[in-house]
């Protein structure tokens, strides 16, 4: 008997141990429901389907390839658990849900694998009490984004558990569809489409989590009852990015949460009874975009920072409520005053100004925002109002931002998203020494 055939026999009851050339699927066949397999450092160019609750434990991250025709581990086993795997060359027939992890199976638990070359990377079709937890996934970016598949897809499922994933270049970071009660916890999503895409989902929970640099960190769509607390939403780009996307969205909660250096930092259509507090919207082009009637929105104790524009709407009122009797929201664009130093301004703050009430309309009318044109209009439409700019109005402004002290800055930093003195300092040296270079050079040229 070879070394490597002895290996994959039992090392005692209920273990078994696979070696670098051999396989990995007679095993499984063999293996009882409880059976745990222990599979060395190697590559195992292979699909792999579990029909009995198996405990799959990887040593050094084995890869397991698919050779891009099929899932490339399909569970069917309720009580599997799959760790320390490299998983990767999944097929590419997007009609056919293909995944490098399948699971239709009830509390399985997928954690600590890496997962390259999917299409989708793990795919949950029916299962329930699923645990995915501390998985690296990284799509394939030979794919146009529209035939890539999402990271992590839950479809017709609840009561799961997503905590500590790494997503990155697929479509979506994390789908929802029919997919209810879940928890999706410290999890960052990058360079995607839209982090997390909640489609018909209720009663979900996000916190802690970390999405930048895609098209929305979070569209939450035809859903009820999703809460997030504490999460980062940054640097979405582009002429359609956003921070949060709200359509079609009814009673949330949105707390203690960073929006930061979006395009559009916040976007509602047709919301009602949403509630939004203490969270930090900051350097955002747009801080809020509200399309549509919604019904019994409030949105106040938040900070709305350096924002190029408050406010743009497409009607002249909202159901929206800025004041309630904690107070309002905190606006840098604020210019009222406090007499009475309550720390609320005297004076209502109307939250649209001239060029945001333009800017519904002409949207490229953004790049005079701060121009000497922009100052002139704004004070002939206080002194004599023509336009009307909405009836949207926060009537207790705070004076002094909110001491919002669940908002992870420290996240933010840590992405590098808040500028440093010494790197603006730097950004000056090296701006400085170009001037001065092109200043030289064309002196040069010009005796010459």
């Amino acid at each position: 008997m070879c070394w490597g055939s002895f290996l994959s026999q039992p090392l005692f009851s209920g273990q078994y141990h696979v070696a670098p050339g051999d396989s990995i699927s007679p095993v499984l066949r063999s293996a009882l429901p409880g059976d745990t397999i222990f599979v060395g450092e190697g590559e195992y160019p292979e699909i792999l389907v579990i029909n009995v609750p198996l405990f799959i434990q990887g040593i050094k991250y084995p890869s397991i390839r698919g050779g891009y025709t099929d899932n490339v581990i399909h569970v069917r086993a309720s009580g599997t658990t799959i760790a320390g795997l490299k998983v990767s060359e999944a097929g590419t027939a997007l009609l056919d849900d293909m995944a490098c992890i399948l699971v239709e199976a009830d509390s399985v638990t997928i954690r600590d694998n890496i997962i390259t070359e999917p299409l989708h990377g793990i795919y949950v079709k029916g299962g329930n009490h699923t645990t995915i937890a501390r998985n690296a996934i990284t799509g394939r970016v030979d794919l146009i984004p529209e035939d890539r598949g999402n990271g992590i897809h839950l479809w017709n499922s609840s009561n799961n558990s997503l905590t500590g994933n790494t997503i990155s270049q697929v479509r979506d970071g994390i789908y929802f569809s029919f997919a209810n009660n879940t928890i999706v916890r410290e999890n960052h999503i990058h360079h995607v489409r839209y982090g997390l895409h909640y489609m018909y989902s209720d009663d979900n929970v996000f916190s802690d989590n970390v999405f930048e640099r895609n098209v929305a960190s979070a569209a939450l769509m035809y859903s009820k009852r999703i809460e997030f607390h504490r999460n980062v939403f940054a640097r979405c780009r582009g002429f359609r990015a956003y921070g949060i996307l709200y359509q079609s969205m009814d009673e949330t909660v949105a707390r203690d949460n960073l929006i930061i250096d979006n395009s559009r930092g916040i976007f509602f259509n047709n919301c009602n009874f949403n509630r939004f507090f203490h969270n930090d919207v900051v350097d955002n082009d747009l801080a809020m975009q509200l399309m549509g009637n919604g019904e019994d929105n409030v949105v106040v104790q938040n900070n709305f920072i350096n924002n190029l524009s408050s406010l743009v709407l497409d009607v002249r009122q909202t159901g929206t409520q800025w004041t309630d009797d904690s107070g309002g929201n905190y606006w840098t664009q604020y210019r009222g005053y406090d007499l009475d130093g309550d720390g609320r301004g005297d004076l209502p703050h109307t939250i649209q100004s001239v060029f945001q009430v333009l800017e519904s309309e002409i949207p490229e009318i953004r790049f005079y925002l701060h121009s000497p044109a922009a100052e002139i209009l704004e004070i002939a439409e206080r002194s004599l109002p023509i336009l009307g700019l909405g009836n949207e109005k926060d009537h207790a402004p705070l004076i002094r931002p909110v001491e919002n002290r669940n908002v992870p800055w420290a996240k933010a930093e840590a992405l590098t998203l808040i500028p440093s003195p010494a790197s603006a300092i730097l950004y000056l040296i090296f701006c400085v020494i170009i001037a001065v270079y092109l200043f030289r050079l064309g002196r040069i040229r010009n005796t010459s």
